[in-house]
Parts: C-alpha cells; sequence; structure tokens
C-alpha cells in the first residue's frame, strides 16, 4: 500500500509482491516453504536454498506481512542444524543421500553442506544469513519467547562461523556468494557480512539479557573490521579478496567490497571520503543497464581465478544491488538511490514484471523468473528509500533518503505489523497519520533537512504532545488505539499541528 509520486516503482513493488514474492510460497511442500523462483521450478521444484536467497525471501515476505510463514521455514532450516553449529547452503530432499557435482554429497537429510565447486565457497555465508534472519524476525515480532527458545541454535550458528576466523581476524570460507570465479580464500564481502551477523547476534543476547555472550560476539566483530580496515585497505580502494598465495587482489577495478565496506560500515572516515566520490557516479557496475555488477572491470579476471570454468557470477546480480542502495543510503545519496531502482523496475516492466537471475553485457541470463531482484526492490524501497527501520526496543524509525521531488510532491505508504497499522504521509516541512494498535507505539521521523535545528510542533488526537530530539530525527510516542477511533497525529516544524 504505498503512494509514491512514482508511479512505476509503486506498480513494480506490487508486481514484485504479487506475483514474484508471494507466489513462491508453497505450503503443499511444507509450511513455511518458498521457491527461490515465482514459478516454483527453478533450480528444483522443492528444494530449499537458506542461506543468502533465503534471507532476502524472508526478509521481502516480513515487510509482506507473512510472519507465519517465516517463522516456518525457520523452524525448518534449524532442523537441519549440525551439533558443530555448521548450517546447510542448500537442501535438496530430492538428491538426499546422492552425489552431486565434484561427488559432492548430499546428506541422507538432504542438506548439501559443502559446494560441489572445487575451493567450496560459501562456508561462511550460511552462519550470518541464519542470524539476520533471527534478527529481522525478532525486529518485525518483538516475540522474546521466540527469541529466547532460538538463542542457542542462534550461537551455535555464531560459534560456528568464529571458527573461520583467523586469530587476525580475518574470515575463510572463499567467496560469500560468488561461486564462479571462486574468491579463494578471504573474501571482502565475507568479512563485512560476517562482522556485521556478530554484531547483530551481539545484540541479540543483550535483548535477551545475555552480556557475557554479547561483548563475546562484539569483540569477534571488532576484530574483523579492524583487520578488514587494514589488510584490505589499499589506497583508495578496498581488496576485491585477499589470496592465501597471491595475496590482495585489486585488479578488477571497484568491486563489490567497495559497497559492502560503506554499505556495512567497515570502511572508516577516512577511507569513505576518499572511496565513496570514485564509487558514487562509477558506470561500469551497470552490466547491459541493470545495476549492480560485481566489478568495474570484468574483463580482467584471469584464468587461475576461475576453480571451474563457468564463469556464471561475473555479472550484476540483486545481492551486489542490495548493498550498492544500502550504501547510497547510508551515504544520503537520493538521487543514486532512486535512478538505481528505477533501473530494476524498468527491467521488470520489459519482461512482465519477471527478473532474471543475472544480467551481463547482452542482458538477462540464468533461471527466469528469479525471486532475487525482486524480493530485493521490496527490501530496497521499504529499507533505504522509505527508510523504514523497527528497532531492536520496538520502536518504529521512518527515515526516508528520498530527492526533492519527492517531499515536494509527497509520500507514504500503510504499514502493519504486530497486529498494528499505521498510515502516514511525508510533505516537506510535516507528516501526518493514524495509527491504530493495542499498545503505544514510539516514532522517531526524520523530515526534511531544512527541519533540523528548527522548534517541531506534534499534535496527538488532536492535542498538543511532547516532542524530542534524537539525532536527526525526531521522537513522539502514540497512544493505544486498540478499537473504534484511529490515533491521529501530526509534526510540524512551525505553525500549528
Amino acid at each position: 500500500m504505498l503512494e509514491l509520486p512514482d508511479a512505476d516503482i509503486a506498480r513494480a513493488c506490487e508486481r514484485a509482491a504479487r506475483q514474484n514474492v508471494l507466489a513462491a510460497v508453497n505450503p503443499k511442500v511444507f509450511p513455511g516453504y518458498f521457491s527461490v523462483c515465482a514459478d516454483g521450478r527453478g533450480y528444483g521444484y522443492g528444494n530449499t536454498y537458506p542461506s543468502l536467497d533465503g534471507h532476502q525471501m524472508s526478509d521481502a515476505l516480513l515487510w509482506l506481512g507473512q510472519v507465519d510463514v517465516v517463522k516456518a521455514n525457520w523452524a525448518y532450516v534449524r532442523s537441519f542444524q549440525r551439533p558443530n553449529g555448521q548450517l546447510p547452503l542448500a537442501i535438496l530432499p530430492g538428491l538426499a543421500g546422492k552425489s552431486i557435482g565434484n561427488n559432492t554429497p548430499v546428506d541422507p537429510n538432504g542438506g548439501l553442506y559443502r559446494h560441489w565447486v572445487p575451493g567450496d565457497p560459501l562456508r561462511a555465508l550460511a552462519g550470518p544469513t541464519y542470524i539476520q534472519n533471527a534478527d529481522v524476525l525478532f525486529r518485525f515480532t518483538q516475540d522474546r519467547e521466540w527469541l529466547a527458545a532460538q538463542l542457542p541454535s542462534l550461537n551455535l550458528a555464531a560459534d560456528y562461523l568464529a571458527t573461520l576466523v583467523t586469530a587476525e581476524g580475518a574470515v575463510g570460507g572463499a567467496g560469500y556468494y560468488v561461486e564462479r570465479p571462486t574468491r579463494v580464500e578471504f573474501d571482502g564481502v565475507a568479512q563485512c557480512h560476517a562482522a556485521d551477523a556478530f554484531q547483530r547476534v551481539a545484540e541479540l543476547n543483550r535483548v535477551a539479557s545475555k552480556p557475557d555472550a554479547a561483548k563475546r560476539y562484539e569483540e569477534l566483530a571488532a576484530r574483523i573490521a579492524a583487520h578488514f580496515r587494514l589488510r584490505f585497505w589499499a589506497r583508495d580502494r578496498f581488496a576485491e579478496y585477499i589470496h592465501p598465495t597471491r595475496g590482495p587482489v585489486t585488479s578488477h577495478g571497484l568491486t563489490d567490497t567497495d559497497w559492502a565496506a560503506i554499505a556495512l560500515g567497515l570502511a572508516n572516515p577516512e577511507q569513505t571520503a576518499i572511496l565513496w566520490p570514485k564509487l558514487r557516479d562509477e558506470k561500469g557496475f551497470d552490466y547491459g543497464g541493470m545495476p549492480t555488477g560485481i566489478a568495474t572491470r570484468p574483463e580482467a579476471y584471469e584464468p587461475w581465478e576461475f576453480t571451474h570454468p563457468d564463469r556464471q557470477d561475473l555479472a550484476a546480480m540483486g545481492r551486489v544491488w542490495y548493498l550498492e542502495c544500502q550504501a547510497r543510503a547510508r551515504m544520503g545519496d537520493a538521487d543514486g538511490l532512486l535512478a538505481s531502482i528505477r533501473k530494476v523496475c524498468a527491467e521488470g516492466e520489459k519482461h512482465g514484471y519477471y527478473w532474471r537471475e543475472r544480467y551481463g553485457p547482452k542482458g538477462g541470463y540464468g533461471v527466469e523468473k528469479y525471486c532475487e531482484y525482486p524480493a530485493n526492490l521490496i527490501r530496497i524501497v521499504q529499507r533505504f528509500l522509505l527508510g523504514v527501520e523497527h528497532r531492536l526496543d520496538g520502536a518504529l524509525v521512518l527515515a526516508p533518503t528520498v530527492p526533492e521531488a519527492f517531499w515536494a510532491a509527497g509520500f507514504g505508504q500503510t504499514l502493519t505489523f504486530r497486529g498494528r497499522t499505521l498510515a502516514y504521509r511525508m510533505q516537506r516541512d510535516s507528516i501526518a497519520g493514524e495509527y491504530r494498535g493495542d499498545g503505544p507505539q514510539r516514532l522517531l521521523l526524520r523530515l526534511h533537512p531544512s527541519t533540523r535545528g528548527k522548534p517541531l510542533r506534534a499534535g496527538i488526537a488532536g492535542r498538543p504532545a511532547p516532542v524530542t530530539r534524537e539525532g536527526e530525527c525526531a521522537a513522539i510516542t502514540l497512544p493505544a488505539a486498540p478499537s473504534g477511533q484511529p490515533c491521529r497525529f501530526a509534526l510540524l516544524h512551525a505553525g500549528p499541528p
């Protein structure tokens, strides 16, 4: 229920949700099942890919109100966790007990725990995405009983991830989401996501009153970040990966590691000041007009970098696009963010609002009706364009990164979460809306930059209400409105509310 001054984006989001993400849900396979393709057939009927695809889909489904589906999927994936905390990168019931490429065995339970590509890429992928899923599930639900029940499994996954971290702070596991070429052995994107995952699991442990575990994971996150800033920095960019014998690899131009470093906050302020001007307007990341490619010089990859002859991942992919958009939002680049979103929407419109798995100079390839771009479109519009964040403490943040045209025309949506509904509309000097819910709801609102430092006035249910500042946001608390008339509110930087 988006209200945007760009009808093409609103339409693309609706179609991404209805005919892609929601269409991939199929309880006939098992309660909580969703495919990675809208037709339910690409990459095998009934197969589950719980790592990166699983997180992208789970997050998108939460934005679409499918909490029960995501919880059931989490429970299914958890049932495949090994006693040492390792999780499968794929679950292939029809191939249980068999071998696939390079004689890689699929466990009798259907779990694939080692990749078939030589070099075993993706070893560092399953743990972070499992942690990310727990994080978003708790943020959307505030279900402390669920968190307490899942925390042992969550910490076990974090402990397994910790076994891939060297004493210096390098995260092993080959490529984080790139298989062909294989980034042997210390992928820059993996460093960033692993640090982020340890920070997230630390915060969840603090919510669950486990300060000792929280401290341990925070220290791991800090060690990885410090090592990354020191060893991966190459004067004006970050190394794509560090090969165990060839050292830092920097020959492919700017890469997705650079986007990840800024998106996930591992680049320090000095590095960001050098890197961001180079990264922001770089056109080499568009492959055939689609964002976002893994490197600006894909032709520079050398034969030794391919442990498998397939060059499938020299492509633009939705997983890299998400990092680009996250970095643009973090840096306040509203125009760049909107332009990138529009490219993906336009590509979907050309093909009936379906997207391919990968994009190269000659267009899309890989499986058809792949859900990665549509799932990430939903996530990017919500998290980065509209700036919606469900905080761990239950507060709701609205901190958009939109261009002036959006502020002038006005924009908003209706959000439904935890049995609550918030409808709002933001303009250059105000926000107004209405709330229904069985408990009070704290809102943090970032208005147009021109309002910063100016007096604010709030009104709730027709009466003046207290408003405070929290960083760049104004904070108000809406009272419970469980039935009958909604609680209406307004926030202005000048004049009566």
